[in-house]
């Protein structure tokens, strides 16, 4: 038990949480220069994006393919400074990996009890920033079914921020993509704490409300 407290506190101390003020100037830097890639590769078209609310948000995009996460970034814009988890391998990677923690990404080492990402996710709800979280907790292949994960769900009722589906196609090299957000909405609970059951039936209506905004693809 100590042993695993021990390598918590190392690895907090080695990515110690960055602000929304300490990330901006390098997040705009590498947006500039990842935005024209990207757009000279992919192209995106943007419905929706007055749906995005001014504060605080839970951004909870489809996702299909590697580069939904920066596709998402650029969908938000400028004006909206997303943070994100991403596999803690990433941020060790050199050059890259400081790179994503610059820009504010944090990450998380899956299959151990990590509970720093959960306190970075609400710290920076907190901060005003957008958190961006994938309900389907993966890629997602073409025709395959997937179950919601209750991560969005409990991010935004501890924090109060609304959830924003998000419809994404899927990315294909020298292809418009189009990227659809949906309306803002606050998750329901009858008590104080929800039940298992209710993280459940909510996550299940967050899919379905990112799914149906399909219908609004041009």
């Amino acid at each position: 038990m100590e042993e695993k407290q021990e390598k918590q506190v190392k690895k907090e101390k080695k990515f110690p949480y960055r602000t929304k003020e300490q990330c901006t100037v390098w997040y705009h830097i590498v947006y500039s220069v990842a935005f024209i890639a990207y757009r000279l590769i992919y192209g995106l078209k943007v419905i929706g994006r007055e749906n995005i609310p001014d504060g605080p948000a839970v951004i909870c995009p489809r996702h299909c393919t590697a580069i939904d996460p920066p596709m998402v970034y650029f969908g938000l814009g400028r004006k909206h400074f997303p943070r994100t988890i991403a596999k803690q391998e990433l941020l060790e990677i050199p050059v890259l990996g400081r790179i994503l923690y610059n820009i504010g990404i944090f990450g998380v080492r899956r299959g151990e009890n990590d509970m720093a990402p959960i306190k970075n996710g609400l710290r920076c709800l907190k901060e005003g920033s957008k958190l961006i979280i994938f309900p389907e907790g993966t890629r997602v292949r073409e025709g395959e079914k997937v179950q919601a994960q209750t991560g969005a769900i409990m991010f935004a009722l501890k924090t109060g921020a609304p959830l924003v589906p998000v419809y994404l196609t899927r990315a294909k090299k020298f292809h418009k993509m189009t990227m659809v957000f949906g309306e803002p909405y606050y998750p329901q609970i009858a008590g104080k704490r929800a039940t298992p059951e209710e993280n459940r039936k909510l996550a299940d209506e967050l899919l379905e409300k990112i799914y149906a905004l399909e219908s609004k693809v041009q």
